[in-house]
């Protein structure tokens, strides 16, 4: 009976290095470690997906070899997490996690801290590009007139000058991912009613109460592994150390550490 498709799954989130894990790869892929590094970020921790079993065996073996532990398992053990809810108002009871209000789909509800199973934070950092059209400015104005007096001659018209402007969104976000039942709640930093959820604890800085925030959901729930951007709250990092490029790629991380969860296979 043959066996079925299986993946590598890295098991020590905190030691998670892309370029190491391209390296390893590249000695199976005709393609340089460099053009494999983009779709390694992407994936973190799932690598190889979806292999033959002997495969993911194998490079699970040379990867745990070069230092990151790893371990093959079928493809049927991975599961996407639930669909996020944002929540805009919460209060942390005793044993649980209490959605007080949010967007629709936020309906009020108890989320038992022994069930949450992975703790994500940090900021989505996305950046765009727009096309300015500027004119003469009011001194190349002034001295165009005073040409046009001296002369009595209409000068023609400057023309306009393009320029390209980027600017960076950052969304501070938190999402705690539960099961028994499968619920993913997402903090929008921007959104969040403070007060209830940490009390006098809170302050008047957005980022303070941010990462208050965060340190408190850690410590109800300890057991809950914790995303790169939490690491990094909790360690009290530059907030540049937080950055995920979108959504996806939270949500990546997380089904990482969901499979990692299932099977009880994280190291620290």
């Amino acid at each position: 009976m043959s066996r079925p498709p299986h993946a590598v799954v890295l098991r020590v989130p905190a030691s998670f290095d892309a370029r190491l894990v391209a390296a390893v790869l590249a000695g199976h892929s005709p393609l340089p470690a460099e053009s494999l590094l983009p779709v390694v970020r992407r994936s973190w921790g799932i690598v190889a997906e979806p292999s033959s079993a002997e495969d993911a065996e194998t490079l699970a073996a040379e990867l745990t070899a070069a230092g990151l532990s790893a371990v093959a398992i079928p493809v049927t053990l991975l599961e996407e997490p639930p669909a996020a809810i944002v929540v805009t108002k919460a209060d942390l009871a005793g044993d649980g996690f209490d959605v007080l209000a949010g967007r629709p789909g936020a309906e009020r509800a108890r989320l038992v801290w022994t069930h949450l199973k992975v703790l994500s934070a940090g900021a989505v950092s996305q950046t765009s590009r727009t096309t300015v059209t500027e004119g003469p400015s009011a001194g190349e104005k002034a001295v165009r007139l005073g040409a046009t007096l001296v002369t009595g001659l209409p000068l023609m018209g400057a023309k306009s000058k393009t320029r390209q402007v980027s600017e960076e969104r950052r969304t501070p976000f938190i999402e705690l991912v539960f099961a028994s039942p499968a619920r993913r709640v997402r903090i929008l930093a921007a959104e969040f009613d403070y007060g209830g959820a940490l009390g006098v604890k809170m302050s008047y800085s957005a980022e303070l109460n941010f990462r208050a925030l965060v340190a408190e959901l850690a410590s109800r729930a300890p057991r809950a592994l914790r995303g790169k951007g939490a690491r990094a709250v909790l360690a009290k990092a530059p907030s540049g150390e937080l950055s995920y490029e979108s959504f996806e790629d939270v949500q990546a991380e997380e089904r990482w550490l969901l499979a990692l969860d299932a099977l009880g296979a994280a190291q620290p």
